[in-house]
């Protein structure tokens, strides 16, 4: 079966755009620097949202898939990161490639995204991730190692070919800002920023 890939930054970007020449629309950055959707190696990533006193959360996840207006992310419907998102749909999620001395960040609004979206990404995941979908559940996460082992080998020879499971849920964000990073060994290093106006985007160059 395999265990996945959760090396950061695994899925390093391959596009060849360096800051100073970017285009005026994110998004072709954005399908330059990230791996294709078809990449079975997904980038960790660090999704933040806020709780209901608005202390912020951190925590790992895959980035899935570019879509025309925003990425998306998978998790449990009933995680606590999908409650937050509930309650305030507002997320950034940041995207490093440290081997290549690149960083992305995004901002803005969050919400599930279409169940043929869902069901895509599921169907792309490793069979491992395929599998823990349906066995990273509280009560599972309560058994000793060996109950755990013996319930995931049973699931996993049970079941040859997978679904989602109900619980599967996608989350599409929908930047209103998009920070992209880049360090060099010759000069300083820098951030695009793009933020939202109108119909279009204004970039502004900061230091790193």
């Amino acid at each position: 079966m395999g265990a996945p890939n959760y090396t950061p930054g695994a899925a390093a970007p391959a596009g060849p755009v360096r800051l100073g020449t970017e285009p005026a629309d994110p998004f072709e950055l954005l399908r330059d620097w990230l791996p294709a959707n078809d990449d079975p190696v997904r980038p960790l990533s660090t999704l933040a949202t806020v709780d209901a006193e608005g202390l912020p959360n951190a925590r790992t996840v895959l980035q899935s898939a570019l879509l025309d207006d925003a990425v998306t992310i998978h998790t449990d419907a009933h995680s606590r990161k999908a409650a937050e998102i509930a309650a305030h749909p507002k997320a950034a999620l940041v995207i490093p490639f440290p081997q290549v001395s690149r960083q992305i960040v995004l901002r803005g609004a969050i919400a599930r995204s279409t169940p043929e979206e869902e069901t895509l990404a599921y169907q792309r995941r490793s069979r491992y991730l395929q599998v823990l979908a349906w066995q990273n559940t509280v009560e599972t996460a309560q058994l000793p190692e060996e109950m755990r082992q013996q319930l995931w080998g049973d699931f996993d020879a049970q079941h040859r070919t997978l679904t989602a499971p109900e619980s599967w849920a996608g989350y599409a964000l929908r930047p209103s800002e998009i920070i992209f990073w880049e360090g060099t060994s010759d000069a300083p290093s820098r951030r695009a920023v793009y933020q939202r106006a109108g119909s279009g985007w204004v970039i502004l160059h900061l230091p790193g």
